[in-house]
């Protein structure tokens, strides 16, 4: 009489930056009806494979003796036993199929987002996102003790700042001509001298400036004065043949910073329009835009859509020791897709220059969490 081999489970992790990434690994090599067992940081050894390992399992088909040719295949449990094992998946994946309560902190993560500067809209699609992440998690990590509460509060704040990061994007650099555009107060100026410094100078990189700000009397003497301090060329350029001929004639190997005036509404349809005409052109110009964090966020909103003309490739943030919500730099860099360059916080020059952080955004707007969840728990 032939005998069944009960099903095997083969078990294997999977080393990525997400858990998302990890699934899709799983799925291409052990196929779709994979099971996520667990989730965890990779152990320091294996850290350079990913910052998280994964764990899959997998039903393998079993083999079956062959039975003499005068016995029929007694495959009838173990049919049983697979429709069985297929129910629990299908169960598995319903229950987290969307966002639900998690542990009784459901709309929580939304609260604290409001009350750090994110827009109603935006912190609610944060929470419902987080609670899937949760729901998720709940489903991979089955092997793990279930307590009085279903995560802790140091997994809640975890999934929320990976889920805000994953929606910012991040360059921390300049290109060979680089230009700053922003309103009348940001700090352009002061802005492109700490870059001059930080990209050029410490780099070994040599530096050239110039100024295309001709509404104001007397506009460029302050850059005149840095760059001679600086002991670097500069060039005012009062129209935009002249900025032209001062881009054109720059050497290949120096890094171009162009300063630009302050542009208010009333300067847009004139001298503003030229200036951004000008730079859509000029393909070869890495234009960045310079806003405040200070500024509300409805205000960062129009300024932002004002200066699309300039189709700035990047951000840059100034003033960040002035206030202590940043919940309108994220929801801006979020509203637009526009990647994060740059943060200032104080006039020191070059030393409150500092590259962008999506975990020095994430970690100040989340920093409420912690015990917000403990007092709800």
């Amino acid at each position: 009489m032939a005998t069944i081999t009960q099903p095997q489970i083969r078990v294997k992790s999977y080393f990525a930056t997400s858990v998302s990434d990890a699934m899709e690994l799983a799925r291409k090599e052990l196929g779709p009806d994979a099971l996520l067992l667990n989730s965890r940081q990779s152990p320091p050894e294996a850290r350079h494979l990913g910052p998280i390992e994964v764990v899959f399992g997998d039903n393998t088909e079993p083999r079956r003796p062959e039975a003499p040719p005068s016995t029929p295949p007694a495959d009838a449990g173990l049919d049983d036993l697979r429709q069985k094992v297929e129910e629990i998946r299908k169960l598995l994946i319903r229950s987290a199929a969307g966002p639900v309560p998690v542990g009784g902190r459901r709309r929580i993560v939304e609260q604290v987002l409001l009350d750090a500067g994110l827009t109603r809209e935006l912190a609610g699609e944060i929470d419902d996102d987080v609670a899937t992440r949760l729901q998720r998690r709940s489903v991979t990590e089955i092997s793990r003790p279930r307590g009085g509460r279903e995560f802790d509060t140091d997994v809640v704040v975890e999934e929320t700042m990976q889920e805000m990061s994953e929606r910012l994007r991040i360059r921390p650099s300049i290109g060979k001509v680089t230009a700053l555009v922003g309103p009348p107060g940001a700090g352009k100026t002061t802005t492109l001298v700490k870059l001059a410094i930080r990209e050029g100078l410490m780099k070994g990189r040599p530096v050239r400036l110039i100024s295309a700000d001709a509404q104001r009397i007397a506009a460029s003497e302050q850059l005149r004065i840095y760059a001679a301090i600086l002991g670097v060329p500069f060039q005012s350029a009062e129209s935009m043949a002249a900025l032209a001929q001062a881009v054109d004639a720059a050497p290949a190997n120096c890094v171009l910073l162009i300063d630009t005036p302050g542009l208010s509404p009333a300067l847009f349809d004139g001298p503003g329009a030229d200036l951004a005409g000008f730079f859509r052109q000029r393909q070869d110009i890495d234009v960045h835009l310079v806003l405040t964090a200070s500024m509300r966020s409805s205000d960062l909103e129009r300024t932002a859509d004002r200066f699309s003309a300039f189709a700035p490739a990047a951000l840059i943030f100034t003033k960040l020791d002035e206030t202590d919500s940043f919940g309108g730099i994220f929801g801006e860099a979020v509203r637009g897709g526009t990647p994060l360059s740059f943060f200032c916080d104080g006039q020191s020059v070059p030393e409150n220059l500092e590259p962008a952080s999506a975990n020095r955004l994430t970690e100040s707007l989340v920093r409420q969490l912690p015990g917000v969840l403990r007092s709800a728990a």
